[in-house]
Formats: structure tokens, sequence, C-alpha cells
């Protein structure tokens, strides 16, 4: 049985890996280079305690005080929204405590399984680090700290782990690079890293080794379809005809679902990130600065300060007024990350839909088709474990997941 999969990004990949090591003869495509777009440039965090949806309580009156602050860390494009102004309603409509609390248990309960999968790909010979570092949440003043604190204790129930709280000294002596202002810190001990292309890198090389076939810088523009069922996917490069067909890119995969007849809001949340090359700064481990929104990354030999969130339509389009913003909260919290022999301006589009939730399932009306994508911020911390479930579910096999909070078709 051969199956085509749309989008070169780690949901795609892993999929990818997933399939093929049940049997399946499988075909990526991705109309750039594999791991080049919204997968690139992220924090690399693996963070189940961080499940939360995007829609939240008290989002709506922060995104309508931040909607013209171009260096906010959320910011929603004026001129986009008559565009988007369906997808703001429902994504405002969920912005309670009641439809976060769903969400966030739906992402917790998928979450179970991240660190054991994450060690499965390496134990099944994908060669990448898996940095376990945990993540420091640093705050600017007491009353965050609290809050902060309280959060992540209530998140021992899920399995996540116990939170330990520094007082500004402690915190200071674990992470010299901060500056003294910082009040103190939440840490949360199980939490992991990766560097993303490394990641990515690693399941090209599997992929390529068990003779899977991958198709770069080839774009779909259609598929052929006959009595529901999906025969081919039609490409700049030529027709691929196919027994299954997933679609696992970022932002493009409403248009390619509204092809096939499904009805998937997908939005980019557009994110920023700044890495230096060889910093002069040592920095010991990932660290989110709470009150800006921004994510601190140590790799081999480079520092990733990463964050913000933009709603301004599908485009790939740097705004220097984000970017500027972005230093300007890191310089908040750190002294002179910025040093080093050179830096990578960077933004992608990661892909949200108004309730904050993927999409994993089969798209309606189709017998073959299937989609996994829309993990806004959790990319990387979702990626196997999506791909676990996306295996199981094209292989018919019997589900160890609840797949029904993310089933396409509750948007029809």
């Amino acid at each position: 049985m051969k199956t085509v999969i749309i989008g070169g990004g780690t949901i795609g990949l892993l999929s990818a890996y997933e399939l093929r090591r049940r049997g399946r003869e499988v075909v990526v495509i991705d109309r750039g280079e594999f791991g080049a777009a919204a997968s690139h440039g992220n924090a690399g965090w693996i963070t189940p305690s961080l499940s939360g949806p995007v829609p939240a309580p008290g989002v709506v009156s922060e995104s309508i005080k931040w909607m013209l602050k171009p260096d906010s860390p959320l910011f929603i494009s004026p001129a986009a929204v008559p565009s988007m102004v369906g997808w703001l309603f429902s994504f405002w409509r969920h912005c309670n405590a009641k439809a976060y609390r769903a969400g966030f248990n739906a992402l917790a309960e998928l979450n179970q399984r991240t660190m054991s999968d994450y060690e499965a790909l390496q134990a099944a010979g994908l060669d990448f680090g898996l940095h376990k570092n945990g993540l420091l949440f640093v705050s600017l003043d007491d009353k965050h700290l609290d809050e902060l604190y309280a959060e992540f204790e209530d998140l021992a129930g899920y399995g996540l782990g116990e939170p330990i709280r520094f007082d500004r000294d402690a915190t200071l002596q674990r992470e010299p690079s901060l500056r003294p202002v910082v009040a103190g810190s939440v840490l949360m001990p199980e939490e992991r890293h990766v560097e993303p292309d490394e990641l990515n890198r690693a399941a090209v090389v599997w992929l390529r080794a068990h003779d899977v076939e991958l198709r770069s810088g080839s774009s779909v523009t259609g598929f052929r379809v006959e009595n529901e069922t999906v025969k081919a996917v039609q490409t700049t490069s030529g027709d691929i005809d196919a027994d299954q067909v997933l679609i696992a890119t970022g932002a493009e995969a409403a248009r390619l679902s509204r092809a096939l007849g499904a009805h998937v809001p997908m939005q980019a949340g557009k994110g920023y990130s700044i890495t230096i090359d060889k910093p002069r700064l040592t920095v010991n481990g990932p660290m989110y600065m709470h009150e800006a929104r921004v994510a601190v990354t140590p790799f081999d030999n480079a520092l990733r300060i990463a964050g913000t969130m933009e709603l301004s339509g599908v485009n790939t389009r740097l705004d220097g007024r984000r970017v500027r913003g972005l230093k300007n909260s890191a310089h908040r919290y750190m002294l002179d990350w910025e040093q080093g022999e050179r830096s990578e301006e960077w933004v992608g589009m990661r892909p949200i839909l108004p309730d904050g939730l993927p999409v994993i399932g089969r798209l309606p009306r189709r017998s073959n088709a299937y989609i996994a994508s829309g993990h806004a911020m959790l990319g990387i911390t979702l990626g196997p474990t999506t791909a676990a479930a996306v295996g199981e579910l094209m292989n018919d096999e019997e589900s160890t997941f609840n797949l029904a909070p993310y089933d396409p078709a509750r948007f029809s």
C-alpha cells in the first residue's frame, strides 16, 4: 500500500517513519526543503507542561490591549482583521475557562507518551540529542511567581512532574546570564529540548536508509478523486498514485483540505526567532521569560531567542518591529545575549486552529485522506506521539489514543 505524505516538517517526517516501519511504501513531498519551514527556527522545546491551547481566559482583553502594538507578545494585524473576522470570532469564543480546560485535558492526555515516544525514536536509530535540562520559568515579580508555582502544582496530577521554586539568589546562581532584576523562577525538571534541525535531519537519514522516497521542491496542485477516494496527488513534478494521503503541512493545510472538500480553518500564528552562532554568553538551560512570553534555548554553539504570536494572515513576511520587540524583551532579562559571530533572524508560520487543538484524523467525505496539522507551538512536543497516532489510524490498528477532540469533522 502506497502512502503519500504532503509536508516534510517534523510531523510529516515522523509520520513517514511510523508508516514505513509498519511496512508501507511511503512518499514524502514538500514544496521546499525538508524541515526548513516552521520546523526550523522554533525553540525546540519538548514541554508537556505547556499543554494549554492558545485561546485561553484573558486572551481577549490582552489581544485588544496589544492589537495596536507591533512589538507586543501577541499582535493581530488590523489590516488582516477583515479577512480573518470569522476565524477571530471563533478563536475569541474559545477564550473561556470551560473550553480551555477541555483543551488542556485533551492535550495533556496526548502528552502522556511524549517522553517515551522520543526515547523510542532514539532506540530505533534516529541520531539526535535529547537534552534533559528541564525548563526554567523566570519572572520579574513575586505575584507572577506565586501564580506560576500554583499552576504547575496543579499539573502534578497529570504526571508532568513537581515544580521547584527558586528565589532571586538561587535563580542567579543557576543562571548567571540573567539580570538581577528577576524576582525568581520555577523549574519544571522533567522538560527536555532538541535542536529542531538535528531531529529533522535524523528522520531524513532514517527514511532514506529505509527506502522512503523524499521529494523536495514539489508543490501540490490538486488531487485526482474517484468515488470519494483519492487516487493520485497532482504536483509540479508530476502525478503520484496513492492508496492513502496524509496532509501534514502547516498553515497551507486549509487550502489542501478545501481541495478535498473539507473545512479546516487553519491560520498562521507567526513566530519569530533570533539565533546567535557561537555566543559569548553561556546559558545553562532553556528558559521562559514569563511576562514577555519569550523562549531562550541553548544549542551546541548557538543560542536561540524565540517567541511572539502574530496573526496577520498566511504569509512569511518578516516584520522588523516584531524582531525589535523580541530583542527588547530578551534584554529585560538577560545580559549581552546578542554578542556572537553572527545572527539569523527568522519567521515561521505556526499552524493554528480557532480552538487551539490540532486536527488528527480522516477527512470527512474521503475514505483514504487524512490530516495531522494545527499543532501551534506544540509541533516538536507532540511530533512523535502524533506520528504514532497517525501510524495506528492509517494502518487500521486499534487506537491507543482518544482522537475524538482532534476530529477534523468538528469544523464541518
